[in-house]
């Protein structure tokens, strides 16, 4: 389940709880029938069982799938990662799913790439979230809506200054929309044959100040 959160400039900030693995591989957030799926970055190296593509020197390509260190095309021909080869480039990642037993932790994560400080899984006897040790009820990583929350009070942390900023965003989103309705109401009533001292006196400004601002623009 995602935490929804602020989108600055374009980038999003959602959360999750992370489940985190032994050799550091973390959970992407989907479970199913067959565990946890494991989430991949951009950069990683390929794995097996990718759809990968190797380009050479001359511009030729090479595409299949990943099998330590080659690449097993559909007839057959096997191409190794190599002397020539000048790119490898993953087209297709292939899903890698792990049991919930596998899970030794958890860290709340935003989609902009911040993880918190982990939590250690511990049996439920050794449960004690002061010391940042939590524990599930049964076989399965999914927190109790207590320990989630726990966890999600980490994200809100993080998220409080680009919510902040999301806030200013949106008031001044705000403040130009009445600008713009302020200049046209102006424009009509200039049209309609106001003195600058009648619109300076509705607005709160002398008709010198209110002839500086929207003369100008007329």
């Amino acid at each position: 389940m995602g935490w929804m959160g602020p989108v600055v400039d374009g980038q999003e900030h959602e959360g999750w709880v992370v489940p985190l693995f032994a050799d550091g591989a973390q959970g992407a957030g989907t479970s199913s029938a067959r565990g946890l799926l494991i989430a991949r970055r951009p950069d990683d190296e390929p794995r097996n069982g990718d759809r990968v593509r190797l380009t050479y020197r001359d511009g030729s390509t090479a595409e299949g799938l990943w099998s330590d260190g080659t690449v097993l095309r559909g007839d057959g021909i096997v191409h190794s990662h190599s002397s020539g080869q000048v790119r490898l480039e993953v087209i297709d990642q292939a899903e890698q799913w792990r049991p919930d037993a596998a899970v030794v932790g958890w860290a709340a994560g935003c989609t902009c790439g911040w993880r918190g400080t982990p939590w250690t899984r511990v049996p439920p006897e050794l449960a004690d979230p002061a010391a940042r040790r939590l524990a599930t009820a049964g076989p399965w990583a999914d927190l109790e809506a207590a320990d989630e929350n726990r966890v999600r009070q980490e994200w809100r942390r993080h998220i409080a200054g680009w919510q902040a900023l999301k806030e200013v965003e949106q008031a001044a989103a705000r403040q130009a929309a009445a600008d713009r309705a302020l200049d046209e109401a102006v424009r009509a009533a200039v049209a309609a044959g106001a003195s600058w001292a009648d619109i300076g006196r509705v607005t709160g400004l002398t008709a010198r100040s209110a002839t500086q601002r929207w003369s100008v623009r007329d």
